[in-house]
């Protein structure tokens, strides 16, 4: 049985250049990486969290020497080839690949995927990546906007030596308390999707709500200075009395002009200006009709994209759940051929499709969903850009469109105008007449402009109250979820300190206040765990109580599937501080009742010097016993 999410290595290699410096296989359950102290083990170690997705740039001299790292893992029962290049720098890029590490050597570079340690807005992250496969929502801590990514998580699965044993969470320089605390809580299964997926959207209503109050103090501070209300109907009230006026002037125009003009030669000049008037008002009418197309055309083209980014969640919905299909059908036979309906002749040949023949190692489609559902996420995030770019595109259309059936309307009139002019009256009077009209043409230009902003911040207003509208009902929403959540959260808790309890009160007879544990208490947040609220221990006994707590969580998420912890452990310190073999001993004894007691697809992996003999077993270690001499990593230092 699978719970989801489930990370399980399944082989690591490193790389000095082009040669195999240590290439193991591992498998589901107990894997233990056995040799003598300084054999570097924990450098084999350091290199599965690298793989994964960590992020060191503290390396060993001898790892320092390795150019690469390439894990094969199965994410969801999903085969997928991690690759990295090991370097002094943080922040390193990861290549994906959909399949195993055997296809993966075959593969040409077209088919691996590169993503870098940081999303940006084009490109996104390998942790967006692996939590997209693992099925863990993406999460973003609320202090300074954090994202979290797969190195924040591979710290509360990793025991490894260097941090301070009084931590929780893996030794790291910036680390806000807020930052732990929104891990755990992930990990405990205390986050839900539609939670995320709401953050995610106030957050993008907010900086909307942000943008459109900018956008409206900045229309109100132009027009603020006139003292009257910046309403459509105050607009309606001002048009109607310029248009009457203007429309008296055009009678007094046109009467001056019949009193002044009385020839041939006054006709023809009424004649040539209605020839230009006419001219301006055609090539308006070919200009939009030029933008109404390509505003239809982008319209069209964005509507298309809607359709097919659609149909392209629905594709990455559909992949998404093809593993789980497959794992409960298994294969599918048919008697007849569906397209001819004869009948199909069984095969004893079990290495080929018995419809069409093809070969599955050359057709292994489950090893390829990996390398599907990224490239079909990543189709989804260049359509949605480019869906974007386009409705920028059709918003400035419009505008231009709006524009210039404006100056058309213009040159209507203008044109109806001088249609009905045939003459005028006495000169001076005439001029007197045109400046006015001129005077009210530019105030009528004006009132459009006004009337376009005032148009503008009535829908910014709309805009702006729909946004706090979406924004009050998502908190609402998010206040109900996370009042379930915290009863989630007080159950995972429960769970994870009863199977602590149990490891506790199962350690050999050394430190008192662990056989008469009654509570045990830890705090993401804090990065601290205690015993009936005691923190102070040996040496010795604070590396039982935190190997405890990670062994703990790994066992109480085998049992219970609201957890997202992905069934996955790495553990270094069961050897630090002194401790003595017979108990280092039975903790190893409890790590294999763990994975034992387990109905669930699991792995956990620990090094030692001194392995209980009953897990001294093929089905348990990985490689051989290591030395100083015989090291891990297949490098001869001088």
């Amino acid at each position: 049985m699978q719970f989801e999410p489930t990370l399980i290595v399944k082989r690591l290699v490193v790389y000095r250049n082009t040669n195999r410096v240590f290439d193991e296989l591992f498998h589901p359950g107990v894997n233990v990486i056995r040799g003598e102290n300084s054999s570097g083990k924990s450098t084999v170690l350091n290199f599965l969290f690298y793989g994964l997705g960590g992020d060191l740039a503290d390396w060993s001299a001898v790892a320092l020497l390795c150019s690469s790292v390439s894990v094969e893992v199965s994410i969801n029962g999903n085969s997928a080839t991690l690759s990295r290049q090991i370097s002094e720098q943080s922040g390193q890029p990861m290549e994906l690949f959909g399949g195993d590490f055997e296809a993966s050597e075959r593969a040409p570079r077209t088919e691996w995927v590169r993503y870098p340690y940081k999303r940006s807005e084009s490109k996104e992250s390998f942790s967006q990546a692996l939590f997209r496969l693992l099925g863990i929502p993406e999460v973003k801590s609320g202090e300074a906007a954090q994202n979290l990514t797969m190195h924040q998580i591979l710290r509360l699965l990793y025991a490894d030596q260097l941090s301070p044993l009084e931590d929780i969470f893996r030794f790291e320089r910036f680390d806000p308390p807020l930052l732990r605390e929104t891990i755990g809580r992930l990990l405990c299964g205390a986050y839900d999707n539609a939670l995320y997926e709401n953050e995610v959207e106030i957050r993008v209503r907010t900086r909307e709500f942000d943008e459109v109050s900018a956008q409206l103090r900045t229309l109100l501070s132009v027009v603020g200075g006139s003292g009257q209300p910046l309403t459509m109907d105050w607009i309606e009230a001002e048009r109607s009395v310029l248009l009457a006026r203007q429309a008296e002037l055009q009678t007094a125009i046109e009467t001056a002009e019949r009193d002044l003009f009385a020839g041939a030669k006054a006709v023809e000049v009424t004649l040539q200006a209605q020839h230009q008037a006419y001219d301006r008002l055609r090539s308006l009418q070919g200009q939009i009709s030029e933008v109404r197309s390509q505003r239809d055309s982008i319209a069209l083209t964005i509507a298309d994209s809607d359709a097919f980014v659609q149909s392209l969640q629905r594709k990455l919905t559909a992949l998404t759940d093809t593993s789980t299909v497959a794992q409960y059908l298994g294969e599918v036979k048919f008697a007849f051929c569906p397209s001819c309906y004869s009948p199909i002749d069984e095969s004893d040949d079990h290495s080929k499709c018995h419809l069409c023949k093809t070969s599955f190692e050359s057709a292994k489609a489950s090893d390829r969903i990996v390398a599907l559902i990224n490239d079909t996420a990543l189709q989804i995030k260049q359509s949605t850009y480019l869906q974007q770019k386009r409705r920028s595109e059709l918003s400035k259309l419009d505008a231009r469109l709006h524009d210039l059936t404006a100056e058309w309307n213009k040159a209507a009139e203008d044109l109806a105008a001088l249609q009905r002019l045939p003459t005028t009256d006495g000169t001076s009077a005439l001029r007197k007449l045109q400046r006015e009209a001129g005077y009210l043409e530019r105030q009528r230009e004006n009132l459009e402009e006004t009337a376009k902003i005032a148009q503008r911040v009535h829908d910014l207003s709309q805009t702006k109250g729909a946004l706090n509208a979406r924004i009050t009902e998502l908190r609402n929403e998010n206040d109900v979820l996370k009042a379930s959540q915290s009863t989630r959260l007080e159950l995972a808790y429960s769970r994870i300190e009863a199977e602590i309890l149990k490891l506790l009160h199962n350690d050999l007879r050394r430190e008192e206040a662990f056989e008469a544990a009654r509570s045990v208490q830890f705090e993401f947040g804090a990065n601290r765990i205690s015993v009936d609220g005691q923190s102070y221990f040996s040496a010795s006994s604070r590396v039982i109580l935190k190997s405890s707590f990670y062994l703990g969580f790994f066992a109480a998420a085998n049992k219970n599937a609201f957890f997202r912890h992905p069934r996955f452990a790495i553990i270094d310190i069961t050897e630090d501080k002194g401790m003595e073999v017979q108990r280092s001993h039975n903790f190893q004894l409890q790590i294999a009742r763990v994975s034992q007691e387990s109905a669930v697809d699991h792995q956990v992996i620990y090094a030692t010097s001194m392995i209980a003999p009953e897990l001294d077993d093929e089905a348990y270690t990985i490689g051989r016993y290591y030395t100083r001499d015989d090291h891990t990593i297949g490098i001869k230092m001088s």
